[in-house]
């Protein structure tokens, strides 16, 4: 198992290593249930690509644009093409629906418009296209739901509001997002840490950055990078403006199975402009190779997280969310740097972080209010 560990160091931007910026992808996918007795049913890639005839099967996520496009990659265009028209014996039945384009491209195209993203969970929608006319009909939807945790997508057709079928899914891969800022722009999250505007965030979100901005309250402000530390992988950011709320610092030390809730933006601003908040616990004090700046913790870390605060149940920082080990080879594996590491930060920058004076459990009430107040997202063009 030790020497999967440096590759997967390498991809592991896809739970926020990298700030997000374009697209990501999900690749090798394939059908692995299916209630219709004609579809077969395969255990891995290998039994699906060689029983479809298909290179690859992949489904890319762009929030930017608001769109999951699906592409199938064929091995061999024209035996497909006898495949399918044998099926349904009219010659043109799929050029006319649009799914083989008159250029005769190995590919076959199918574009979702994403409707909602909770944390891990993403789903999008298209209509049907008759295989006959290649018209829309807007009776019929194919809805798909993205676990982005598993590397599952489940399909589901409905027909004038009645679902009549459902694939399973399971992706092998999944690639890490574009990482250029200077062309495409990049995004994650940032918190306040005093009342003057100063920011936290990571030094990977802002970096590559000529001016980093923040959208507080529905407004967006330039801000001023005042120091960076590219091994914590720290930033320290100041807007002119006086936050209404800011994060105080523990004052206890953190343990391990202490519950904690991590709120960012994951997978860019695209998908929603809400705040989202995953949960867990602490799984351990040190973080990838023995380091003991970090923690290690369970609770979901994707792309655009990065930055973003980590708080315990009393409402008190304890962390920063880095980064996370790819999906495809760990689960449950996610980094957070801690906030003594982050507190001696601020403090070498002239920036006094306030640590709390009471220790107690908040409702679910307070903690969100916590979260919502003092948290923003944060990009650059």
């Amino acid at each position: 198992m030790k020497k999967l560990f440096p590759t997967i160091l390498v991809i592991c931007s896809l739970l926020s290593g990298n700030a997000y910026s374009e697209t990501f992808e999900l690749s090798k996918c394939h059908s692995n249930k299916s209630p219709l007795k004609a579809i077969n049913d395969y255990k891995n890639w290998n039994d699906y690509s060689k029983g479809e005839n298909i290179k690859d099967n992949i489904y890319s996520i762009n929030p930017s644009k608001e769109t999951v496009t699906n592409l199938l990659i064929f091995d061999d265009l024209d035996k497909e093409l006898k495949q399918r028209q044998g099926l349904w014996s009219i010659q043109n039945a799929y050029n006319n629906a649009g799914l083989y384009p008159s250029s005769l491209r190995k590919t076959h195209k199918l574009i979702y418009t994403i409707t909602d993203f909770t944390n891990v969970y993403l789903t999008a929608k298209r209509y049907a296209k008759s295989i006959l006319t290649g018209k829309i009909n807007e009776n019929s939807i194919v809805e798909i739901n993205i676990d982005l945790e598993n590397l599952t997508i489940e399909e589901k057709r409905i027909t004038k509001g009645q679902h009549w079928q459902t694939r399973f899914i399971v992706c092998e891969n999944m690639s890490a997002p574009t990482d250029d800022a200077e062309n495409s722009g990049s995004s994650g999250t940032a918190f306040f840490v005093s009342n003057r505007g100063h920011l936290i965030t990571n030094n990977h979100v802002v970096d590559g950055c000529s001016i980093s901005k923040i959208t507080y309250k529905d407004k967006d402000y330039d801000t001023q990078l005042l120091a960076t530390d590219k091994t914590l992988d720290l930033a320290l950011l100041k807007a002119e403006l006086r936050p209404k709320s800011f994060f105080n610092f523990s004052k206890d030390n953190v343990k391990k199975l202490n519950k904690v809730y991590v709120a960012g933006y994951p997978l860019g601003k695209g998908l929603s402009d809400d705040l989202k908040i995953s949960s867990g616990i602490v799984s351990s004090l040190k973080g990838y190779q023995d380091n003991s700046n970090e923690i290690q913790i369970d609770a979901p870390i994707n792309p655009g997280n990065s930055g973003g605060p980590i708080i315990n149940e009393n409402g008190d920082l304890i962390a920063i969310a880095v980064s996370g080990l790819a999906k495809d080879q760990t689960e449950g594996i996610n980094f957070g740097i801690k906030s003594s590491a982050a507190e001696l930060f601020l403090r070498s920058n002239k920036v006094t972080p306030k640590k709390t004076m009471h220790s107690g459990i908040k409702d679910n009430d307070k903690l969100l209010e916590i979260l919502e107040q003092g948290t923003v997202y944060t990009y650059c063009d």
